[in-house]
């Protein structure tokens, strides 16, 4: 990351704006690209936050471009961060084909769509990838990285490389799968999660409590296998589930399997949920998640 090496957010939302602010932490010049007269603002706040969170960290400057096509020009990296649609998206992608670097790398934030439909029929798409940060971006370490049918291995090397120099753990996920694999993770918790709220099993703060103070300090140091693995003496994913497999198949059949959740299941949701979002702002929040990542780090080390 240098001034020589610039970098085009387009799309400055609360994603967005985070990359802004990690690749302005080490040390980039940021050119932005977005129609929210705020967006310059919130990603200069998140910049403030990320250089609190690292010893050392630099401030490149973050600055507002008039359009995709300006931005792009002479960056070594873009990154994608418009809201989710697949017609949005490449039309923001067609629109910086004329002005991209040959050699820049082309990422996307999107959770849920995958590189091969992005990239279709792009000149760029042996170069353009799905890389999928965690809120806030600059204070979790871990990317997914995850190509297209035209993604060159070349690519995703070099958009790994880059990655770590700006501090970040890149995860390659090798097959393109709806919501690649961190969100389909979240949405396989979230669903039970809503579903135990919403039968008044548990409380809404209760439940966050009992993930964020327990299940999850496992998991934050060993991950959800290595944690069971450890807690039944199993010493193979494959000895794990034979010994669970009896044990647990009345547990799995229990569990939500709704695709949308039913009226009266939302309707406990509003009475229950009220409430939840209050507490820390954006940078504590951030300033915690930086304390469990080195906790982890120490655990692992």
């Amino acid at each position: 990351m240098s001034p020589a090496a610039p970098v085009a957010i387009i799309g400055a939302g609360e994603i967005g704006s985070g990359w802004a602010a990690l690749f302005a932490s080490y040390g980039a010049e940021v050119r932005l690209v977005d129609p929210d007269v705020r967006a310059l603002d919130r990603a200069r706040d998140a910049l403030s936050c990320a250089r609190t969170l690292r010893v050392g960290a630099e401030s490149g400057r973050i600055l507002r471009s008039a359009n995709a096509a300006d931005a792009v020009r002479g960056a070594v990296w873009v990154q994608e961060s418009v809201p989710e649609g697949l017609v949005l998206k490449r039309t923001v992608l067609a629109s910086i084909e004329s002005t991209l670097a040959p050699d820049a790398i082309v990422a996307s934030s999107t959770s849920t769509l995958g590189a091969t439909a992005l990239g279709e029929g792009r000149s760029f798409a042996g170069r353009l990838l799905v890389a999928h940060p965690l809120h806030p971006v600059y204070a979790v370490p871990v990317v997914e990285l995850c190509g297209g049918r035209e993604t060159t291995q070349l690519t995703i090397a070099r958009a790994a490389e880059t990655l770590r120099l700006a501090g970040r753990e890149p995860i390659v996920i090798e097959r393109e799968v709806p919501g690649l694999v961190a969100n389909r993770l979240t949405a396989a918790l979230l669903r039970e999660a809503l579903d135990l709220v919403a039968q008044g099993v548990i409380g809404a703060r209760e439940l966050d409590h009992l993930v964020a103070r327990g299940i999850a300090t496992g998991w934050a140091t060993r991950g959800p296998l290595e944690t069971e693995l450890a807690g039944s003496g199993s010493a193979t994913l494959d000895e794990f589930v034979g010994r669970a497999e009896g044990p647990m198949s009345a547990l799995l059949a229990s569990l939500a399997d709704w695709r949308t959740m039913a009226p009266w299941g939302r309707e406990s949701l509003r009475r229950a949920g009220q409430g939840v979002r209050e507490g820390m702002g954006d940078c504590e929040w951030a300033a915690a998640i930086a304390r469990v990542v080195r906790a982890g780090e120490r655990g692992t080390g």
